[in-house]
C-alpha cells in the first residue's frame, strides 16, 4: 500500500512515492524543486537512521558515492547528490523509467521468445560503452582509477522506455586508488555472471567485467542462463571452469562472428579476452553493421510498452546471506586464512515489490500494447544487506 505520510519534504527534496524498503535503506521517487517552477524526478535512497552511527558503514557509503558521482555517461545511471537529513544519509540518483534486463528476459522466457540477435548485440554494445567510460576514468591528477564494476548482470542493466541501455549499481565497484589492498578470497557479485578469477576471490581488473558482459551476451542470444547447477559449490565449480558453448550450438541463426566474440569475451585467462570494453563494443558494432535491421531501440520500446506497470511496494527485501567456501585442497592453492565468502543474492529483485512481467502473446502484439512502468535506477545498493 502507498505510504500514508507521502508526499513529504525531505531536505531539499519532496518524497512522492516509496518504491522499496530493505534492511539498510528505503528507496523513493522524489521531486527536486527549484525556482520558477523547476522540477526534476529523481530516485532517492534513504539509509536507515540507525546505520548513521556506524562509522565504517558511513565511510564506505561516502567513498562509493564519490566513485559513482565521478561517472557521467549516457549508458551509466548517474549519481547526483549525497547528504544527511533527519539523522539519515541519502543518495540521489537518476530516475529511469523502464525495466531491468532480468525482468525482460523472464517475460520473454514466459512467452517462449528470444531477443533478436541484433538487439542482443546492440544492448551489450551499449553496455560496453558505459563500462569503457568507467574503466578509463582518471583522478584529478590524471592517474587511472582502475574502476571495476564487479556486478555486471541483467539485474543491473536497465532498459528505458525510450530504448536506452544503462548500467546501474556501482555499489560494490572498486578502484585501486581507494583500496589499500585487494580483498583476496572475498566474493561479491552475482555468481551466474562472475569471471573465473572473481569466483576464486582473486584480485580483479577491468577484464573481469568484460567476462561478465560476455556471459550476459550469451544469455541474451541463447535465452537461458549459462550455468544450470543446482547448488552453490557446483555452481562455483562451473563458473571457475568457464566452459561456454557457442551460442549457435543452442540457437539457429546466430552468426559465427558472434560465436567468436562470445568466446573471446569469456576466455578463461583474462589475457585472452578483449583488451578493453571499447574493443568488445566495437566488435559488436561491426556485426551490427553487417546485418542491416530496423532500429533495436524501436524493438525495446515496443517490448517495454507491453510490460505490466509496478504494483505498490511489498514486504521488506530478504537479507543477503553469506556462505564461506574454501578452495579444494587438490585445486588452486588457498592462502592461509583466506576463505571465499559467497553471497547468495542472485535473483533478488532490483527494487522490492515490483511485479514481474506476466506471459502475453507474441511480441508483434506488443507494438499495439499500452503500458507504463517506473523503475528507480538504483540496482541493489545496500538493499540486500551486503
Amino acid at each position: 500500500m502507498p505510504s500514508p505520510d507521502l508526499p513529504r519534504t525531505f531536505g531539499p527534496y519532496t518524497l512522492t512515492r516509496r518504491l522499496a524498503v530493505g534492511g539498510m535503506a528505503e528507496v523513493y521517487v522524489a521531486r527536486a524543486e527549484g525556482s520558477a517552477g523547476f522540477e526534476k524526478l529523481v530516485a532517492l535512497k534513504r539509509i536507515h537512521p540507525h546505520l548513521s552511527g556506524d562509522d565504517g558503514f558511513v565511510s564506505m557509503l561516502i567513498e562509493e558515492a564519490k566513485l559513482s558521482v565521478s561517472l557521467s555517461h549516457q549508458n551509466i545511471v548517474q549519481t547526483f547528490d549525497l547528504g544527511c537529513v533527519e539523522d539519515s544519509y541519502f543518495i540521489v540518483m537518476e530516475h529511469v523509467e523502464g525495466y531491468d534486463l532480468a525482468r525482460v528476459l523472464r517475460a520473454l522466457r514466459d512467452r517462449d521468445e528470444k531477443v533478436p540477435v541484433e538487439v542482443a548485440a546492440h544492448v551489450v554494445a551499449e553496455l560496453c560503452r558505459g563500462l569503457a567510460h568507467a574503466h578509463q576514468r582518471v583522478d584529478d591528477q590524471g592517474r587511472p582509477l582502475h574502476i571495476v564494476h564487479r556486478d555486471v548482470s541483467p539485474q543491473n542493466i536497465l532498459l528505458s522506455l525510450a530504448g536506452e541501455v544503462k548500467i546501474a549499481d556501482f555499489g560494490i565497484a572498486k578502484t585501486t586508488s581507494r583500496v589499500s589492498e585487494p580483498e583476496v578470497g572475498v566474493i561479491k557479485g552475482k555468481y551466474f555472471y562472475m569471471s573465473p578469477e572473481q569466483a576464486w576471490g582473486d584480485p580483479l581488473d577491468h577484464r573481469s567485467d568484460i567476462f561478465s558482459a560476455g556471459v550476459v551476451l550469451w544469455e541474451l542470444l541463447v535465452g537461458q542462463t549459462l550455468h544450470q547447477a543446482s547448488h552453490v559449490q557446483a555452481l562455483l565449480d562451473d563458473v571457475r571452469r568457464a566452459e561456454v558453448p557457442p551460442p549457435s550450438s543452442l540457437r539457429a541463426g546466430v552468426p559465427a562472428a558472434l560465436d567468436a566474440i562470445v568466446a573471446r569475451a569469456t576466455a578463461v585467462e583474462p589475457s585472452d579476452r578483449f583488451s578493453d570494453a571499447g574493443a568488445f563494443g566495437d566488435a559488436l558494432c561491426e556485426v551490427l553493421a553487417a546485418r542491416p535491421w530496423v532500429h533495436p531501440e524501436a524493438w525495446i520500446r515496443a517490448l517495454l510498452a507491453g510490460l505490466e506497470p509496478p504494483r505498490p511496494p511489498g514486504p521488506e527485501l530478504p537479507r543477503t546471506r553469506d556462505r564461506v567456501i574454501t578452495r579444494p585442497s587438490d585445486d588452486r592453492p588457498t592462502p592461509p586464512s583466506a576463505p571465499v565468502r559467497f553471497s547468495l543474492d542472485d535473483g533478488e529483485p532490483t527494487v522490492a515489490g515490483w511485479k514481474s512481467p506476466s506471459a502475453r502473446p507474441g511480441w508483434r502484439w506488443l507494438w499495439w500494447a499500452v503500458g507504463a512502468c517506473t523503475l528507480a535506477a538504483v540496482g541493489i545498493w545496500w538493499l540486500t544487506g551486503r
